[in-house]
Order: structure tokens, then C-alpha cells, then sequence
């Protein structure tokens, strides 16, 4: 699962704001009622475990675990205007992070999403003085909020969930308390509640919770000239980090076992071994064991073997100190072959045709995860 970008990208997003929100400051003239400013906090949701049984459930899945991350770093950068001392308007953009979760499933399988809330608000603000420099704020509005859903599933828990961006306007609230540190700068500690889009993974409300700055143009006295300064040279920005890339690892059944059997050898054990040592250098969420044999005999009896061998496979990397509710292992006979179905015949021996179909008698081993180079 590819879910570690996002939070480099929301941090340079709000670089970038930050940069904005004050550089017109000189430019706007005095006594205007325009203010901007930024908030950074956290923000809380909830992953809806009812809306993802309920899209499992027809394909005959249910929870075994489920692992939710609910909360993320929020932030927001607003520009506003001041009626007068008791009400304004803001306009906002605001990003919540991202919330995920990471399921084992009965029949043995594995479910995990991802959802990324952001999107743009249009407030009215009520300011309530309790002293000279607090003051309490009451804020209703609108926002026009993005969920942008992510699955990573395999098989027919796959069946019912898409990856899609679901965007609508609904209601936002909050309440907050200011203080005026200068005629200029106020510091703010806000709650906000923005009702979400229907979707797959989360429910229908976001919180957050900040704290903020302010800074209201043209009521500060104009600072003294200064001599200007040659600009400094422009920083590149960083490279962008390279992208994770998945782990599948394929081993030759004769590595693994003799013909015809599902007991390991020592030479398989140490196949097994290594494979382990490469596991552990990486982030997973889970890994499947397929079991794969040739066309030699019927398929119920290479079914079972290729059962077999795969289990066999998945105990032993248990004892390596993979969980067991992380791995789960399955067999599909001789139904996805390497070798062409026209190949391999008329070799004139049993001997020469099971050296030919070499390649299709193999485990796989599937690491639903990430290795960053």
C-alpha cells in the first residue's frame, strides 16, 4: 500500500501557504478589514466499520480484525474580512490528513483503505468580547470537503469497493476563543466540525481541533525604511521521494520439497530462511502463500498438494516470526501455469516431460507491502 506521501505532501502544502498568507501584507492598505492567517493541529474522525461490512458481507466476508488510524495532523490557511468588531466572513482551505485501516478477514483474507479529507469552507464568524484582548468566536458555514478513498484487497473481497474522490457541500460549525496579542496579531484555539461526503470508509463527520495566528493588515504603524537587501538565491526544493515499490517472491518448488511431496527439505528450510531475513527489511500489512503444481495428474490431487505445499510454507515462515494473522496461504492446482498449454508433449519420457513443466510447479510468496529504495 502506497499511504506514506501523504503527509510530506500536506506539510509542503502548507509551506507554500504559509509563504502566501503573508507575503501580501505590504501590499494591502491601512485600515482595510482584511485579515489572513493559518491554524495546525489535529484532526478527529472515524473509520465506519458498518459501511465496510456492509459492502463485505454480500460476498460472504466478515471482520476478523480491524485496525483503524482515525486521527492525522490538520491544518488551515484562511483569508478573511472584518465588518465590524463583532462579525466577518472567512474563506478557507483546510486539510484533515489522511485516516486508514488495515483488516483481517474470515474467510482468510485481508481489506485495507485510506481516505484523505481536504477541501474549502465559506464562514460566517461571530466575535463575542469577554476582555479588552479575548474574545469568544461562533463560526457557521459551509464546505465544499474531498474524500479521496483508496482500497488494496485481493480476490472476491475486492468485489464492491472503488477507488474514487467523493466530493460535496455540507454544513461546517466551530467554536474558538482569540487573543489579541497587538492591534495586528491574535493567536486563536479553535474546534471545527465539517459534516463529510457519503462514502466507503469513514463516518459522517470530521473534527478538528488548532491552534492559529492572525494577522489583520494596516493596523500596526508602518515600519521604518529599511535599505533593501539583494534577494537570496531561490532553494530548489526537494526531490521528490521515489515510490515504494511492492514484493512478490517466486520459489521453485524443487527448491522447497521432493516431487510429489509437501514435507520440506533442509535445502527449503534455508530457502525459507532467507526469505525471512528479506521480509524483516520490510513494511508489510500482510503476505499470501499461493501453492502452484503442473498438469500432471488430475486437478483435485494437484489442488490438494498445491494446498498442502502452501501451508506447509506459511507454518514455517510463523515459526520465523511472521504473524500468523498476517499470513494466509491457499492452493490453485495447475489452473495458472508458465509453461504454453502446447508445450512440453510428445518428449518421449516421464522423466523429460516433469524437467519440461519444471517451471509451473512453484510457490509464490505475495508481500502486500512496501520496500523504499
Amino acid at each position: 500500500m502506497k499511504f506514506n506521501t501523504h503527509r510530506k505532501s500536506s506539510l509542503s502544502s502548507l509551506a507554500v501557504a504559509m509563504t502566501l498568507v503573508f507575503a501580501g501584507s505590504q501590499a494591502v492598505a491601512q485600515d482595510s478589514g482584511f485579515y489572513s492567517g493559518l491554524s495546525l493541529g489535529k484532526s478527529l474522525g472515524n473509520i465506519s466499520s458498518g459501511s465496510l461490512s456492509r459492502t463485505l458481507q454480500p460476498n460472504g466476508f466478515s471482520f476478523n480484525t480491524l485496525d483503524a488510524s482515525d486521527r492525522d495532523t490538520a491544518w488551515k490557511v484562511l483569508a478573511g474580512y472584518d465588518f465590524n468588531r463583532y462579525l466577518a466572513t472567512e474563506l478557507s482551505y483546510f486539510d484533515f490528513g489522511s485516516y486508514d485501516f488495515g483488516a483481517t478477514l474470515r474467510p482468510a483474507n485481508n481489506l485495507s483503505g485510506k481516505a484523505d479529507l481536504s477541501g474549502f469552507g465559506l464562514d460566517v464568524v461571530a466575535t463575542i468580547p469577554f476582555t479588552a484582548n479575548l474574545s469568544g468566536l461562533l463560526r457557521a458555514g459551509m464546505a465544499r470537503t474531498s474524500v479521496k478513498q483508496s482500497f488494496a484487497a485481493s480476490g472476491a473481497a475486492a468485489s464492491g469497493f472503488v477507488n474514487r474522490t467523493h466530493r460535496e457541500s455540507k454544513a461546517k460549525v466551530g467554536v474558538g476563543l482569540e487573543y489579541a496579542i497587538s492591534e495586528a496579531l491574535s493567536l486563536r484555539a479553535e474546534w471545527e466540525q465539517a459534516r463529510l461526503p457519503s462514502n466507503q470508509i469513514t463516518d459522517s463527520n470530521a473534527n478538528s481541533a488548532t491552534l492559529g495566528v492572525v494577522y489583520r493588515f494596516g493596523r500596526s504603524p508602518a515600519p521604518a525604511p529599511v535599505v533593501e537587501a539583494s534577494a537570496p538565491a531561490p532553494v530548489p526544493p526537494p526531490a521528490p521521494a521515489a515510490a515504494p515499490q511492492p514484493v512478490s517472491v517466486t520459489l521453485a518448488a524443487s527448491a522447497l520439497f521432493d516431487f510429489d511431496e509437501s514435507v520440506l527439505t533442509a535445502s527449503g528450510r534455508q530457502e525459507l530462511d532467507a526469505l525471512v531475513r528479506q521480509i524483516n527489511g520490510l513494511s508489510y500489512e500482510a503476505v499470501i502463500v499461493i501453492g502452484h503444481t503442473d498438469r500432471i495428474g488430475t486437478r483435485d490431487y494437484n489442488l490438494g498438494l498445491s494446498e498442502r505445499r502452501a501451508n506447509a510454507v506459511r507454518a514455517y515462515l510463523i515459526q520465523g516470526g511472521i504473524p500468523a494473522n498476517r499470513i494466509t496461504a491457499s492452493g490453485v492446482a495447475n489452473d495458472q501455469p508458465v509453461t504454453p498449454a502446447t508445450g512440453c508433449r510428445g518428449l518421449g519420457s516421464n522423466a523429460a516431460t516433469i524437467a519440461c513443466l519444471a517451471p509451473d510447479r512453484r510457490v509464490v510468496v505475495e508481500i502486500n507491502g512496501t520496500r523504499t529504495p
